[in-house]
């Protein structure tokens, strides 16, 4: 028998998500809908089922274009296959054969796909899977490349696989007497947020989804799902923040934000290894460093060079359009998206 798609809701979405090694923030589903929302657009959580057996998740962005008809399906972070039992590659396959069918052959969609980030080997695995099934590399889309850090280590021998200059600012901070407090509130997230707008108001740069969207995404979130937030204070005074997800078998940092006060005591060295250290008590075998840009962000890189992790860019982002004419359409109406966009935002 084929396999066949359906739509699940929110409880089932919840439960069999945490199934999956691969289940990351931007599959939750409150994030999703919030992701669509924001862009006029509809998000529809499917599931892939062959004999009654879950292959595999993807929750579906749909943008539609106006009298013109056709539109864009996006997926990010997904679809959710990876179990590590290995049958994740048959899966895989399985999954984006029918969701080209689904999406492009019945309502003639342009299927944009940016799938989650895994280890190198599996990495490979999915650009293979990508294009066998007749997918190409989406020139519209960023590649995520990010340090990808190996936590199936002792915290000793993580520690000393720092960079020499890295260890020597964590044992500073540690010679500190700021305290470093964290949980997974919305007050807290709120906190964070208003230090983050300050951080990024003096550094001078720009974020297509802030903490400030992250924190009414996590307001709806279970407690299971919610992101932690990890703060210091000097002299009753926040000076720096870190924000992370720990979903699947991989934690990401998402934010981090610090005062002119932390540079002297380097707290945020301090609380970056807080955030790896959690990470691995709570038995994630991956940390991913968050976005790198060794040429536009040179600072941020080094600092994120110097934790230890492995350079790696995720797979694609990937595109499927079997009509030339409809790519050419869509791609218009994106540009003028962007401008009409940037005009409001500006």
């Amino acid at each position: 028998m084929a396999a066949t798609l359906r739509q699940i809701d929110r409880d089932g979405w919840q439960q069999l998500a945490h199934s999956f090694l691969d289940y990351n923030y931007r599959q939750l589903w409150d994030f999703g809908t919030a992701c669509a929302k924001r862009l006029n657009a509809t998000s529809e959580h499917v599931a892939v089922q062959e004999n009654q057996k879950i292959l595999g998740l993807a929750d579906v962005r749909i943008k539609e274009i106006p009298v013109l008809g056709g539109g864009i399906a996006y997926i990010n972070g997904g679809p959710l296959v990876r179990r590590d039992n290995g049958d994740d590659y048959d899966r895989l396959r399985v999954c984006l054969h029918t969701l080209v069918s689904e999406y492009i052959e019945k309502r003639g969609l342009l299927l944009r796909i940016r799938p989650p980030l895994g280890p190198e080997s599996w990495n490979a695995q999915q650009n293979s899977a990508f294009e066998i099934g007749g997918f190409s590399v989406s020139q519209t889309i960023k590649p995520n490349r990010t340090f990808l850090l190996d936590l199936d280590r002792t915290l000793e021998d993580l520690r000393k696989n720092l960079s020499q200059k890295w260890r020597n600012n964590l044992k500073r901070a540690e010679a500190g007497i700021q305290p470093i407090q964290s949980d997974s509130s919305v007050e807290s997230f709120t906190q964070f947020s208003e230090l983050y707008k300050t951080f990024r108001k003096k550094k001078q740069f720009d974020v297509d989804l802030d903490p400030a969207f992250f924190v009414e995404v996590q307001k709806l979130l279970p407690e299971s799902e919610r992101m932690r937030v990890a703060l210091s204070e000097q002299e009753g005074v926040l000076v720096s923040g870190h924000v992370s997800s720990l979903l699947g078998d991989t934690a990401v940092n998402l934010f981090r934000a610090n005062t002119k006060a932390a540079l002297s005591t380097r707290v945020s060295y301090r609380i970056q290894w807080d955030g790896i250290c959690y990470a691995h008590e709570q038995g994630c075998r991956w940390y991913d460093l968050g976005g790198i840009d060794p040429v536009e962000n040179p600072g941020v890189y080094s600092f994120k060079k110097g934790m230890g992790g492995e350079d790696v860019t995720a797979p694609g982002p990937f595109e499927y359009c079997p009509n030339g004419l409809r790519r050419v359409v869509v791609s218009g109406c994106e540009k003028v998206y962007k401008i009409l966009r940037g005009l409001r935002t500006n």
